[in-house]
């Protein structure tokens, strides 16, 4: 009877040991492994239309995600458009659950409203979690009718000149600041739908002047220069470690602005000016591309997406292919990420200001205030 009795209390005692385990895997989001993404799905939200650049890049980068998180999950990009990008953001952080599988894939279009504080933001970018970045540049050109064949005559065109843009709270707010930094006079027009639209817009005359992001440039602008209907000027740059402007990796034989300024001023920029644009260029280019996780994710989900960025960002396949993709530059995973975001986030206000006058005296943009 005894003998019974133990061999009873020992089966209830395996029984709940089973019982444990199995919601304690239950509880970590995971499989019969306990991997938290194991048979599950990740969502990543696109707050544009499908077909632009930040839709390809994640698509792009969809598949290596998932390959590279334990666990394997199906990764699902979803496209939330509207707003220049505020809209699907705005939905990442009030309406999706806080669980860990669910991710945003912002551009330099959803960072810069928040830092110019458009009251239309609901997001907090230091309440959200970073786990990888990738730069993205641009380069100036304008067409030969202007005259201009060189930065030195970029003060001195012969026809006045016009930019076709988007928007000036975008990262138009980049080449904007550019102009205005290098004393060039240039007429924006702005409302295009989209950079594709803007170099249309060029090609046609309407404008002289335009930009354009690695890819759409080597695609789209070079063969433009080849055949003698642009003229490459410069680059915006890119930020180092230290938040100095450097000459752009992916243009290396174009000057930066910082380049540019030295030629036509023969000093090199200081001043609320210049403050004002590497910051600008920090939201817009320097960490272009950002996925994110909610602030208060689950550790598991966060640790096992960091480890897969790590993972991206070794990737000989991903690297090769993404030469073309990005340009040449390489994924921003990490401490040095962290850093990147909290230069965007810890804009002086003396520079917020700043920019908030120029938008409203130079832009007629007064919602911000």
């Amino acid at each position: 009877m005894k003998t019974k009795k133990m061999f009873s209390a020992f089966f209830s005692l395996i029984l709940v040991v089973i019982i444990m385990v199995g919601c304690s895997q239950g509880a970590s989001g995971g499989g019969k492994s306990g991997l938290f993404y194991e048979g599950e799905t990740l969502e990543v939200i696109v707050p544009f239309e499908a077909g632009g650049g930040t839709d390809t890049f994640g698509r792009f980068l969809a598949s290596y995600i998932g390959k590279h998180t334990e666990g394997e999950p199906g990764i699902q990009v979803v496209n939330i458009p509207g707003g220049g990008s505020v809209n699907g953001a705005n939905e990442f952080v009030k309406v999706r659950e806080h669980d860990g599988y669910t991710a945003l894939l912002t551009s330099g279009s959803t960072h810069l409203p928040y830092l110019l504080g458009d009251p239309a933001v609901q997001y907090d970018l230091k309440e959200m979690k970073p786990l990888l970045a990738a730069p993205q540049g641009g380069a100036v050109y304008v067409s030969p009718s202007t005259g201009i064949e060189s930065v030195e005559d970029i003060l001195n065109p012969k026809e006045p000149l016009v930019y076709a843009g988007i928007s000036a709270t975008g990262n138009d707010l980049v080449t904007l600041l550019s102009f205005k930094l290098l004393g060039t006079d240039v007429q924006a027009i702005l409302g295009y739908e989209g950079r594709g639209p803007s170099r249309v817009a060029f090609e046609q005359g309407e404008s002289n002047i335009d930009y354009q992001t690695v890819s759409a440039y080597q695609s789209n602008v070079v063969p433009l220069i080849n055949d003698g209907k642009a003229i490459p000027l410069y680059s915006f740059g890119m930020l180092d470690e230290k938040g100095d402007v450097i000459r752009d990796p992916a243009f290396p034989d174009l000057p930066s602005v910082k380049e540019v300024y030295m030629e036509i001023h023969g000093e090199e920029p200081s001043g609320i000016e210049w403050d004002a644009y590497k910051v600008a260029l920090g939201a817009g280019f320097s960490v272009q591309k950002v996925l994110w996780l909610h602030h208060d994710a689950p550790q598991e989900a966060v640790d096992a997406l960091a480890k897969a960025a790590e993972g991206v960002k070794t990737d000989e396949e991903f690297n090769e292919k993404a030469a073309e993709e990005l340009g040449g530059y390489e994924l921003i995973t990490g401490a040095q990420l962290e850093g990147a975001i909290e230069t965007i986030t810890s804009a002086s206000d003396e520079v917020l200001d700043w920019l908030l006058t120029y938008l409203e005296e130079e832009q007629g943009i007064t919602r911000l205030n």
